[in-house]
């Protein structure tokens, strides 16, 4: 990506968004490139999501800052990941990564808000998307009934939230541009739920 914005673009990277976004064995297929998430011990899932959340965060940040003119960076985490909502105990394996990441979002808002940098975190809810058509069913046979209580699954999920509602993409994708232009510079360092007011849902 960034080779491109190099040799297509002189260089030149405004805002820079970590948009990865994966849950092993239900969202995804099987792959060689991945560890079996049914089969494969906690430390290696982990170290997967680690891969992909807070070490790929970094990696894309410290390329976005050798590019001309970066004044906003984002990343997307999940729900439950820190203390404005309650943890998802299925979701532990990406969760763990996720809160990695926010951590970082927080370090490098304090480190680059002098430079005129403003370093954000937005944390969607149930947005209707081809991943959350997979969760019901691939989570059901991921793990148990006790791992996944009808409390956890995305339809309840969406229909009990304060809003009654699922989120569309186009909601979550406004809250990221204001961040990622002039008018959101002034905010940074937060994580952001774009929810309906699913984070003021405790308990589960």
């Amino acid at each position: 990506m960034f080779k491109a914005v190099r040799e297509h673009f002189d260089n030149k990277c405004t805002a820079f968004v970590h948009n990865a976004g994966l849950f092993l064995g239900v969202t995804t297929d099987p792959s060689e490139m991945q560890p079996n998430a049914r089969d494969a011990e906690f430390d290696q899932k982990w170290d997967y999501y680690q891969k992909v959340y807070p070490q790929a965060f970094k990696r894309g940040l410290l390329l976005a800052l050798n590019c001309t003119g970066l004044k906003h960076v984002l990343a997307i985490s999940s729900p439950g990941c820190n203390a404005t909502s309650p943890p998802r105990v299925a979701y532990e394996d990406p969760g763990q990564a996720k809160a990695a990441m926010e951590f970082l979002v927080r370090v490098h808002a304090s480190a680059l808000a002098c430079k005129g940098i403003n370093v954000n975190c937005v944390i969607p809810g149930v947005v209707k998307t081809e991943a959350w058509d997979r969760m019901e069913e691939e989570l059901a046979k991921l793990t148990d009934a006790v791992a996944t209580p009808l409390s956890t699954r995305p339809e309840h999920l969406a229909k009990s939230s304060p809003a009654h509602r699922w989120g569309e993409s186009s909601e979550v994708g406004e809250v990221v541009a204001f961040l990622c232009s002039a008018k959101g510079s002034f905010v940074t360092g937060v994580a952001l739920p774009v929810d309906g007011g699913l984070h003021l849902q405790h308990g589960s």
